[in-house]
């Protein structure tokens, strides 16, 4: 399994392969600052198929120019209100974002970065980040909830619960924990802004691509895709790489959302 794994991440492991990730979007920013900005950004809308959410994500990010984590700083609810104005991914608009990006806002004046509001919630006795994400998720509510700001048409609704979901209800949470290991690990691919996170805690992010091919090669029995399920992922994979056991993620995934890959001849001939 070993080796299986080493091949198909030396094979995809590139940014050559990186289209149509929503990855794409979050490189195309350099300061840690702003790819924390644009990357938890990405990953909240990170649902459906792969080169709309590349394309929704890029196209949210346009207002906030060039360094988004600045922009969003210095905006008001109602500057954010007209950036988003008309904004609409899948089951997403402009109202969930709006609630959204001021929470990210105002964690961020409080805390300085995400990554401290991030660790601020850990406790390093847990095993994995899943609940120190779910802190994360409901320390962005809160910050939504305190700040009190309202859009011009005055209405300040909570976004609605799957746009980022709290891994303390048992979901895979994928774009949670997608978010993170683009935050944390650090290669040819992950872009790894955050240097105080520790990569052997991450949490499999499980969507369908990750949990078929997880099931072909025998590393997940439970049939639900959920949170208990990416937790039997990752004890696999950290039997392998108990440093990084979401090494694989990204190269596991590209026959998943590739069209030009076939994943029986991915995976099959390692069988």
């Amino acid at each position: 399994m070993h080796a299986l794994l080493e091949s198909l991440y030396k094979r995809f492991n590139d940014p050559r392969w990186l289209e149509p990730d929503p990855l794409v979007v979050v490189r195309r920013y350099e300061d840690a600052a702003d790819i924390e900005v644009a990357g938890i950004v990405a990953a909240a809308l990170a649902l459906g198929n792969a080169r709309a959410i590349m394309d929704a994500a890029g196209s949210l990010l346009v207002p906030f120019g060039k360094h988004p984590a600045d922009t969003l700083a210095s905006m008001d609810a109602g500057d954010v209100a007209q950036a988003v104005a008309g904004f609409r991914y899948r089951f997403f608009d402009e109202v969930d974002l709006v609630a959204f990006l001021c929470a990210i806002r105002s964690v961020r004046a409080t805390c300085g970065t995400l990554e401290r509001a991030f660790l601020s919630g850990d406790d390093q006795a847990e095993p994995d980040y899943a609940p120190a994400a779910s802190r994360f998720v409901r320390m962005l509510a809160a910050a939504r909830d305190a700040a009190g700001d309202s859009t011009s048409s005055g209405r300040s609704p909570p976004w609605r619960s799957n746009l980022f979901p709290d891994p303390a209800r048992g979901s895979a949470a994928k774009r949670v924990f997608l978010y993170l290991r683009w935050m944390v690990r650090r290669d040819a691919v992950d872009p790894g802004p955050w240097r105080n996170a520790d990569p052997a805690r991450l949490v499999v992010p499980l969507d369908t691509h990750m949990a078929a091919a997880c099931r072909r090669l025998g590393l997940i029995s439970r049939r639900s895709t959920d949170l208990k399920a990416a937790r039997e992922a990752g004890a696999a994979f950290r039997a392998i790489r108990p440093d990084d056991p979401i090494r694989y993620d990204f190269c596991m995934t590209r026959p998943g959302i590739r069209p030009d890959l076939d994943p029986a001849s991915c995976f099959e001939p390692f069988r």
